[in-house]
């Protein structure tokens, strides 16, 4: 990183300048680290921490408080945490948090309270009282939502009972952030009762109007303004309306003294159940590992290395009294809400490690007067030795969840009988990511329910396109109870399908995130049904790079199409004029009067002088 020395004292040291500067870095240092991590079969958080240490100490950018380049660092991260709340938001429909109030409420809340009375008795023997004791004690108990549910997608258990337990937990603790730093101004209104009485009413008013606009938007606007934008077919124009829809709706709430991550939750939570809620989230998931990827490069880049050298000892042992803690913690209160002690153990080691919401609240209540800059640092400490020992800890935990479900005696699984109009799954298909079987005509389940539903599908088919050909294909599928999933980007035939129970997704298949939330890396094949050869080029690829045994079936017009898909899919290619061709030869043939056996031997001498011929076209 020496080459930016000269740069650095030539005097660029324009606002631009350091953007660029801290950026390239950043980015540069977050590659290298997961590349070196991947390569080593561990996950990348821990890289990332390492990238802003790494950063700090390289003395290329100035770091320290106040800084332009610490400024900068800090505002690409909070737009990583604003659209982590916004992507929350659009995940956590009413539907899908009524669903996981019986685990997620009641273990949750058990989490919440037994690590924070706990961490409050350690707290107060090093001599800490008041609010500051109870503050920090609480956000020692918050946990990342992200890192959290990434664990269990890296070590490929998304629907392992643990990660629905992880995903209760971290939603009831991003609900529980939100009011926190709604609340956060009464703190500091010189912590006189009233005074802070009256301004938390007020805030808490503010809240509940801003919330009831959201609601409103929600019903009668935003649905009206994404489909007359999903009616241009412009990817770019859809992406750019969701970015405004997040920063506009985060910036109104910011604007009433409110927080903007409340403001970009409701934002998610006003489309989240709308068609186009999985579209949304493919557009703004890139976004959001980006700034996020950013935030905890921030994280790193700011912990006080001499601080952290002086007391290493301590911070290290405090921060395996956390994972510790808090992984009991979660697993008795997950165990207490009835989850198996195997799902309870690996949601409490998922969630062990103390947030990156902690790490907002404490900046907030730093500037506010709440914690000292000192007391911020251990956390910004303890947060980032935490969250990447906790990869490690999962790794642990791993092997011995499974020896305890090979050690239980298996018992005989019973099928749940669902109502008509239930869109539930049995405790079989829930343990074991089984496909449940697709929704009768006019069933049209919840947003929650259909969301749960595609994240259990398995050895599915993926259709794009939901013409003719994917209505004939769709239909003979489901008759031999084949679970399908459709990707399709006609709005109308979205919200059809969907009130026919059926599971489809109002996404872009060129978008690796689509195709991810369709399970790719669980289907048996993908199939495009409309001719358009560099969609499909773009799909397969990505699709065999996600699933590399994945059938692929598509569609070309013309020879020159065909040559184009096998390079990248040498079989399950439907040449659309060849296929006219021989079907208009058979029924030419059958004018004749021939034998339909020796029409079929025609055709066949046909097909096999094509494949010799095939090699010298190429």
């Amino acid at each position: 990183m020496a080459i930016f020395t000269p740069f650095l004292a030539s005097g660029g040291g324009g606002a631009e300048d350091h953007f660029l500067l801290v950026l390239t870095l950043a980015l540069l240092l977050a590659v290298a680290a997961s590349l070196l991590l991947g390569r080593l079969r561990l996950p990348p958080l821990p890289g990332y921490f390492l990238c802003g240490v790494l950063l700090a100490v390289s003395g290329q950018v100035d770091l320290r408080p106040g800084s332009p380049a610490s400024q900068l660092l800090g505002q690409m991260g909070n737009v990583g945490i604003i659209l982590l709340m916004f992507t929350i938001g659009v995940e956590s429909s009413l539907h899908e948090l009524m669903q996981l109030r019986k685990t997620g409420l009641t273990a949750g809340l058990g989490q919440l309270g037994l690590t924070t009375l706990l961490s409050a008795g350690v707290l107060a023997c090093f001599g800490l009282s008041g609010t500051t004791l109870g503050l920090l004690a609480f956000l020692t108990a918050l946990s990342s939502t992200a890192v959290g549910l990434k664990l269990f997608q890296d070590f490929g258990m998304g629907h392992h009972p643990g990660a629905r337990l992880t995903l209760g937990v971290a939603l009831l603790q991003d609900i529980a952030v939100i009011l926190l730093l709604v609340l956060l101004p009464g703190l500091t209104s010189g912590l006189d009762l009233k005074a802070t009485a009256g301004l938390t009413v007020m805030l808490v008013g503010k809240s509940l109007v801003f919330l009831t606009c959201a609601a409103l938007l929600s019903r009668y606007g935003i649905p009206r303004i994404l489909r007359i934008v999903s009616h241009t077919r412009s990817r770019e124009m859809f992406t750019l309306s969701v970015l405004a829809l997040c920063a506009g709706i985060a910036s109104l709430g910011n604007l009433l003294g409110l927080n903007a991550a409340l403001g970009a939750f409701a934002a998610g939570l006003a489309v989240s159940g709308s068609v186009y809620s999985h579209r949304i989230l493919a557009d703004a998931v890139t976004f959001r590992d980006f700034f996020l990827t950013i935030f905890f490069v921030s994280v790193g880049a700011f912990v006080n290395i001499p601080f952290f050298l002086a007391h290493w000892p301590a911070l290290l042992a405090g921060a395996v009294g956390i994972l510790l803690l808090k992984a009991m913690a979660l697993t008795f209160a997950g165990r207490w809400s009835g989850v198996p002690w195997r799902g309870a153990l690996l949601a409490g080691v998922a969630l062990a490690g103390v947030g990156e919401f902690a790490v907002v609240v404490a900046n907030r209540a730093a500037d506010a007067g709440l914690l000292s800059r000192g007391i911020l640092q251990v956390l910004l400490i303890e947060t980032v030795l935490t969250l990447g020992l906790s990869p490690l800890l999962m790794r642990a935990a791993i092997p011995l969840t499974r020896r305890w479900d090979r050690a239980r005696p298996s018992k005989p699984k019973t099928p749940k009988t669902l109502k008509a109009g239930e869109g539930g799954t049995d405790p079989a298909s829930a343990d074991t990511g089984a496909a449940p079987a697709p929704s009768s005509a006019g069933q049209a389940p919840g947003q929650g329910q259909f969301g749960k539903r595609i994240r259990e599908f398995q050895q599915h088919a993926i259709l794009c396109g939901y013409g003719t050909v994917g209505h004939m294909m769709h239909d003979a599928l489901l008759r031999l109870d084949i679970p399908v999933i459709i990707v399709e980007l006609n709005a109308q035939t979205v919200r059809r399908l969907l009130k026919e129970g059926h599971a489809v997704l109002f996404a872009d298949i060129s978008q690796a995130d689509t195709l991810e939330l369709a399970g790719i890396e669980r289907a048996s094949i993908i199939v495009i049904t409309f001719p358009h050869v560099e969609l499909a080029r773009t799909a397969i690829t990505i699709a065999k790079e996600r699933n590399p045994g994945i059938a692929t079936l598509c569609r070309a017009r013309f020879p020159s199409e065909v040559a184009q898909l096998r390079e990248v899919s040498p079989r399950g290619i439907v040449h659309d004029e060849r296929e006219a061709g021989l079907e208009m030869l058979r029924q030419c043939l059958s004018v004749y009067d021939r034998d339909p056996a020796e029409i079929e031997i025609a055709i066949s001498g046909l097909e096999a002088s094509e494949e010799d011929s095939r090699p010298a076209e190429a």
